[in-house]
């Protein structure tokens, strides 16, 4: 029972937070709201969408519905149609952003972290879409220039730290994970940490992190040059590491000669064969891993500006193995939480349930957080993925602790709304046709 009182606890704190963001004024600076809705009130829109955000496909008559209960009046699905603009994408971001904000908590013991303000991981991730969308979401090309299907790239940065959003954007499959390096540059702060993948190694943006007064740590580029900085004469850094077996201290690094530290770390001989296994098998030919990279292979190497008197080598391996949860974040959405299974029928309705299930995965890792925190005195730890695939199974419970409603009352609402046909004088359902035949 203390589990479920404390995911309870969580819905209604949901509830409250949501009413305390000024949703009409990030409406209104976003673009989607042009004048002060008549009917349903921001407030409720937004309560109706979080609380169907754990079902799997969300349709059009199914949003208009439980908006309409959260509102405690009628709403059609024409109406809610109409409602919908390409601005809802940046407008649920914001909300995302802000409600999210309102967990944080200041973290008192912070350890190893207490030299860093908040320590940013950013990833993306892709979904595939019907092709009917390639234009507004292209997909990938392959070497000899043919467009594959439409694609939905999702780009999100979050603080590791206190669990809050920094970002998140949605772009097609053509603008990589290396396009988006320098959004992270609007969002820094003197102090902060970034943990990201080789996808988003650019020098210059590096540079930039260092001017911002902030820092990171990336797993390093083979094939970039590296230079001593006493002398300026290039680094073999193949013959340092059989020499020495290890390496940490500072180099000069690409054409920009940015100073960094490099971290050099031995892992096991079977880890390094498994990795020298796949550079030798990949498929793209265009691609033929040398003698120097296999050798590389057998080492964890990094780059960071973390200087040696905050984290040893050590604590830089450590850190960077975090960044693996932005990983699995990322796997129990798609895996349980339907991310993926978007209304595709429209730019507008892919856009509004997209972000909508975005939200919910957002409140899922706080779910997380907070159940972590009544369990881990007892020595259990909340695992993400198990959690996700059970709020999956109990979306209708969920819904009902979110609107703040019993689940007997909100099942009755959907039987009364969603279990009849339609009224078309122009045909007839299957009742109606057994009728007239026994007639």
């Amino acid at each position: 029972m203390p589990l479920l009182h404390s995911l309870l606890a969580s819905c209604h704190q949901c509830r409250c937070h949501l009413a305390g963001l000024p949703v009409e004024t990030l409406a209104r600076q976003s673009g989607f709201l042009r004048r002060s809705p008549r009917k349903i009130p921001i407030q409720d829109f937004l309560l109706g969408l979080l609380a169907l955000s754990a079902e799997p496909l969300l349709s059009l008559e199914r949003l208009a519905a439980v908006i309409g209960r959260a509102a405690a009046a009628s709403y059609s699905k024409q109406a809610l149609a109409k409602r919908l603009r390409p601005q809802v994408e940046r407008f649920l971001a914001q909300v995302a952003i802000a409600h999210l904000a309102h967990w944080a908590q200041p973290l008192t013991a912070r350890g190893c972290w207490s030299h860093f303000q908040r320590v940013l991981l950013q990833d993306s991730t892709v979904a595939p879409l019907p092709d009917h969308l390639a234009q507004a979401f292209p997909g990938s090309r392959n070497q000899h220039g043919q467009k594959k299907a439409a694609a939905l790239k999702i780009q999100w940065i979050a603080d590791l730290l206190q669990g809050t959003l920094a970002s998140c954007s949605l772009s097609g499959f053509r603008r990589n994970d290396q396009a988006a390096a320098p959004d992270i540059l609007a969002l820094l702060r003197p102090g902060d940490l970034v943990l990201r993948d080789l996808g988003y190694f650019c020098l210059g943006v590096f540079a930039q992190i260092v001017n911002l007064g902030a820092f990171f740590i990336s797993r390093f580029r083979h094939g970039i040059n590296l230079y001593d900085p006493r002398t300026g004469q290039p680094l073999d850094l193949e013959r340092v590491l059989r020499r020495q077996g290890r390496f940490d201290g500072w180099v000069l690094v690409g054409e920009l000669r940015l100073p960094l530290r490099l971290v050099a770390l031995p892992v096991p001989e079977e880890t390094a064969n498994q990795r020298r296994h796949r550079a030798k098998t990949n498929r793209d030919q265009r691609w033929q891993a040398g003698s120097q990279h296999l050798f590389l292979l057998g080492w964890n190497i990094f780059l960071t500006n973390v200087p040696h008197a905050v984290w040893s080598a050590k604590v830089i391996a450590q850190v960077y193995r975090l960044r693996w949860r932005i990983e699995m974040m990322f796997k129990s959405w798609k895996s349980c939480l339907g991310l993926g299974q978007f209304n595709s029928r429209n730019l507008n309705l892919l856009r509004l349930t997209v972000m909508t299930k975005l939200l919910f995965c957002a409140l899922t890792c706080r779910f997380c957080d907070a159940l972590e925190a009544l369990c881990a005195p007892s020595g259990r730890h909340v695992s993400l993925l198990r959690l996700a695939r059970v709020l999956s199974q109990y979306s209708v419970c969920l819904a009902a602790a979110i609107l703040g409603q019993s689940v007997q009352t909100l099942l009755e609402f959907s039987l009364s709304r969603h279990i009849f046909y339609e009224q078309r004088p122009d045909r007839s359902n299957f009742y109606q046709l057994r009728t007239a035949a026994l007639g």
